[in-house]
């Protein structure tokens, strides 16, 4: 039998790579799997040392404790894995490892890669082993690393989403989806911090967060780490791991290769580069340091005579070239000078950039500059990759030459992590361009201050007599030798001291108080911005139908696949009308100031919020930090904010995205829509339907319906679509199952089927709770199965969290009354169409409650359920109306009542104010029981005792403590209802 122990980490990295770990790697290994609470709080490695390693160890010491389960012990192993870089992130090393590694274990047939996924399975509690995500921008029904309590999952992120989390403020959700994200994201945790330049204040809350978790009457087992990973860890700092072995030396080994390689540099003044002028003129000077360059390795004239001696001998092969800005438009300006003369074989790498565009080019042109296939390549042109401080952390691309635009110290030596990456025998050269008006001073620079104009200077007196230095990882750490790198390096800042008052005030999430504190500070730091702004684009926003823009947002909501990140303070001068500097690509730093205009409005863009808080703003002043804001594609400017793709790309992504996001098929046939994808001949007839489909769904909807679907039978069965469209052909197949068209709202039609596509089930998520149209309007289930099912998920749930006694068994009942509520005439009326004379048994979801918001709320009207009525409130008072349901200790009755009250995100604090003005008697038998109440509950009351109970048991469980149960709860409901969805007609409580 296999053991998972110290002895067998290193088959099991062999296994996954083959290769052996670095003894770092190893010692890392030993530390975690010996002392079990001992992750170091700091890991000391320079770029390129195989840090995402970190992962491998996580999941296999995670593997090596699920024995645990069976005999009720608990796990100080986390399940969930952050690999958080403070960076908008372009390409990540971290995810595209965790990818490969999830699918490595998945697909084991034997050895210890196939204990290790059986071990995962088990704590799973399902057939897959191991789930990994990246969080991008929390979009509506886009969290699907948010599944499930016990699935093992590695989640790369950004400071900002994991922050956003940990606080209770989840950036672009609805309030009511915080406390879920808040309990995974404090609970069963390990947070890796990678190579971040402005980490010290998100490492101090983390610090702070990590104090206060055990700050309860009864915290709960459930494990919270956080590891910084740097070349230079943040001060403060006492348990550091270093890479004490020989390996690092040794010209033999990978390791060494790595950090002995030479990397001659030299360094160049953009004498015009200042004041107005200074983007263009960096641009100019960037782009002909990069040409000379590459002249130079090719053999070419250069008018410098110091390059002409620097290649000689190199290779013939064509080299890869990185040039590093250090603002967007710079970045664009010097891509727009070489792809004049280079055309496609110049690439621009922003933080601007959306997942679905990024995917594509990173995964096109630029797999061949993967860092594991580089010794293997040979370019028959010159490559150019053009980017911003995105491409710094995460990117496992290695490039032959380097041209950077000065920065702090901290800052070159990860972009020169990324010149010959594996220490490939080649003469890797570069060269570091610093803007003439910054060469002696650089207080006002927004990212790096003065540590730009302080390296500039140490770089000049550490060059050599042949005015170069050697900017290779062993090289410069024996220069900085009693180098003051505070001077050098990024400035430091420090978050505010988060005091319990603070949580407390953040653990409000409905109401949410005002005022209540700022995340961004506590994230990045008094010197921080607010929170990015999220942004896509619609075609269907059309001027012609402006009045229904937020009808059309709501039939397909934004998604995190065709969504990038925009500066909260870039946006609102964008909306007034602005053309502003796009800023630099770190998160959390300020951009730009107010909007020069005031309030006054130029541009109209959709803000979401969730399906209930959709608007049509024009204000600047109507924006919130974290939004998600849909911008009609025909609004000029676009390119201000965004870099997306090509020349002419194609902006809305929306259909796509929601496959991507929800496993499931939709397809606007509206004529704007259509317009923007290139001419093919599988589009034809559904071009012409988008003109005339709404008339003729209203004349002759089954000869429509005949049409519609020959039209996407003969799509599905085309095998000459564009690369572009070629995700039209498993949205054509899935709409052809259960197939519904519904009038769009701006012209047209929207075509949605109900089954999944099955493509990714990890990663989507097709269930969400965020109102009752929603959660209930999916398929027809009874209500007695589904609370029984729930009941089931959450007693798995509760066992595999480690939850015990009063907890375990409140969360089961919880599970098991949530939705006794859903009795209520009215509501049934509603599920029904809203019609109130059709009896039957008690349903919990139907397929008959309507999808849209006009339909939804016209049958609402019919059964006369209240606006905004909340069925688990009345859940709440048929509890307390059964004596015998409620013989538990009082501790006990607290939290079942809560874990009901907020089971769709109310109650933390205080109940939602509903008027019900016909109340109705409710009565109910479940279980041998009868439960009866008004639906006037009045828990809204000050006096209510719904605000004492959820103190009385934050002080009991903690902050993070509480929310984790609640998700426990909540996720049972979500994957029950998921299930049911799956699995039609199946009125089973497995």
């Amino acid at each position: 039998m296999v053991e998972l122990n110290v002895q067998g980490f290193g088959d099991y990295f062999t296994a996954l790579w083959e290769k052996q770990p670095f003894a770092w790697q190893r010692d890392l290994a030993r530390r975690v799997l010996e002392d079990e609470k001992s992750w170091p709080e700091a890991i000391a490695l320079p770029t390129a040392a195989g840090k995402t390693a970190c992962i491998d160890i996580a999941v296999y010491s995670l593997a090596a404790q699920a024995t645990r389960i069976a005999t009720g012990q608990p796990l100080s192993a986390p399940r969930r894995i952050f690999f958080v870089v403070d960076r908008r992130v372009i390409v990540d090393e971290a995810f595209d490892r965790a990818r490969q590694l999830a699918e490595k274990l998945c697909l084991a047939q034997s050895g210890i890669l196939k204990v290790v996924a059986d071990r995962l399975r088990q704590l799973a509690g399902g057939d897959l082993p191991l789930a990994c995500f990246q969080l991008r921008g929390g979009m509506y029904r886009s969290d699907a690393w948010a599944k499930s309590p016990i699935q093992p999952t590695i989640v790369a992120s950004t400071v900002d989403q994991l922050g956003s989390r940990l606080l209770f403020r989840a950036y672009g959700r609805s309030f009511k989806a915080w406390p879920i994200h808040a309990g995974l994201a404090g609970n069963d945790s390990l947070i890796l911090l990678d190579e971040a330049h402005c980490s010290q204040p998100f490492m101090e809350t983390l610090q702070a967060i990590r104090k206060y978790r055990t700050w309860a009457d009864i915290p709960l087992a459930a494990p919270f780490r956080a590891v910084v990973m740097s070349a230079t860890p943040p001060s403060g700092l006492t348990d550091i791991l270093h890479d004490t072995s020989d390996e690092p030396k040794n010209p033999d080994h990978p390791l060494g290769r790595r950090q002995l390689a030479e990397k001659l540099t030299t360094l160049q003044v953009a004498g015009k580069a200042k004041g107005k002028s200074a983007c263009v003129e960096m641009a100019k000077s960037l782009a002909e340091e990069a040409e000379k360059l590459v002249s130079a390795w090719q053999g070419g004239n250069t008018p410098n005579p110091l390059q002409q001696n620097l290649f000689a001998g190199q290779a013939s092969a064509a080299p890869a070239t990185v040039i590093f800005c250090n603002r967007v438009d710079a970045a664009r300006a010097t891509h727009a000078l070489l792809a004049k003369k280079h055309g496609t074989r110049a690439v621009l790498l922003t933080g601007r950039m959306r997942p679905i565009d990024k995917d594509e080019t990173i995964t096109g042109p630029l797999a061949i500059l993967a860092a594991d296939v580089s010794s293997e390549r040979s370019l028959d042109a010159p490559l150019f990759v053009v980017a911003t401080q995105t491409l710094e952390v995460g990117a496992n691309l290695d490039f032959d030459l380097l041209i950077s635009e000065c920065a702090s110290l901290d800052a070159l030596r990860q972009r020169f992590g990324r010149l010959n990456r594996m220490g490939r025998d080649i003469a890797a050269k570069a060269a570091i361009v610093v803007r003439a008006d910054q060469a002696e001073k650089s207080e006002d620079d927004p990212v790096y201050g003065e540590a730009l104009a302080n390296t500039w200077k140490w770089l000049r007196t550490a060059m050599s007599d042949s005015q170069e230095i050697d900017m290779g990882i062993s090289a410069l750490q024996l220069k900085l030798v009693g180098a003051d790198l505070t001077t050098l390096n990024s400035p430091a800042t420090h978050a505010p001291v988060l005091l319990p008052a603070h949580v407390d005030a953040l653990v409000q999430t409905a109401p949410e108080p005002w005022p209540t504190p700022d995340v961004a500070l506590l994230l990045h730091g008094p010197r921080s911005g607010p929170a990015d702004v999220q942004v896509c684009w619609r075609a269907d926003l059309v001027e012609t139908a402006d009045g229904a823009w937020s009808d059309a947002v709501i039939l397909c909501p934004p998604a995190a696949h065709e969504c990038l990140s925009v500066p909260f303070n870039l946006l609102r001068r964008w909306l007034s009308g602005e053309t502003p500097d796009a800023g630099a690509d770190v998160e959390g730093v300020e951009v730009n100031a107010e909007p020069e205009t005031g309030d006054n409005g130029a541009r109209r863009v959709v803000r979401w919020r969730g399906r209930d808080d959709v608007q049509v703003i024009d204000k600047p002043s109507d924006l919130r930090p974290g939004d998600v804001v849909v911008i009609p594609a025909a609004q000029s400017g676009w390119d201000v904010l965004a870099t997306l793709g090509t020349e002419k790309p194609i902006a809305d992504w929306g259909d796509r995205a929601y496959m991507l996001a929800r496993d499931k098929a939709l397809l606007r046939l509206h004529p704007a829509v259509l317009g923007q994808f290139p001419h093919c001949e599988g589009l034809s007839t559904l071009r012409a339907l988008s003109e005339d489909g709404a008339t003729r769904l209203a004349e002759a909807p089954d000869d429509l319906l005949d049409e519609v679907k020959g039209a996407l039978s003969s799509l599905s069965a085309n095998t000459e679509l564009p690369r572009e469209l070629d995700w039209l052909i498993p949205v054509a197949r899935g709409l052809l199952n259960n197939l519904k068209i519904l009038p769009h709202p701006t012209g047209g039609l929207l075509l949605r089927g109900r089954r999944r596509l099955n493509l990714h089930p990890a990663e989507a998520d097709s269930f969400c709770d965020e109102d009752d149209p929603t959660a209930s309007g999916t398929t027809n289930f009874l209500l007695d199965s589904h609370l029984l099912g729930v009941g089931a998920f959450a007693t798995a749930f509760a066992r595999g969290c480690g939850l015990q006694g009063e907890a375990a068994d409140s969360v089961k009942a919880a599970a098991l009354y949530h939705d006794l509520g859903k009795a209520d005439p009215r509501f049934q009326a509603w599920l029904k169409g809203g019609n109130p004379w059709l009896g039957g048994p008690l349903l919990a979801k139907s397929a008959n409650m309507a999808q849209s918001p006009a339909e939804s709320e016209a049958a609402r009207k019919r059964a006369d359920y209240p606006s905004g009525g909340r069925h688990e409130l009345l859940s709440v008072r048929l509890l307390e109306s059964n004596s015998e349901t409620l013989n538990v200790s009082e501790d006990a009755r607290d939290l079942l009542l809560h874990l009901v009250a907020s089971h769709h995100g109310y109650c933390r604090p205080f109940a939602p104010v509903i008027d019900d003005d016909n109340p109705k008697a409710v009565t109910i038998g479940f279980q041998g029981r009868q439960f009866t109440a008004s639906s006037a509950t009045e828990l809204a009351r000050l006096d209510s005792g719904v605000a004492e109970r959820f103190w009385r048991l934050t002080r009991r469980y903690g902050w993070w403590g509480l929310a984790w149960l609640e998700a426990i709860t909540r996720l049972a409901d979500h994957r029950r209802s998921e299930w049911e969805e799956c699995h039609r007609g199946e009125n089973s409580h497995v």
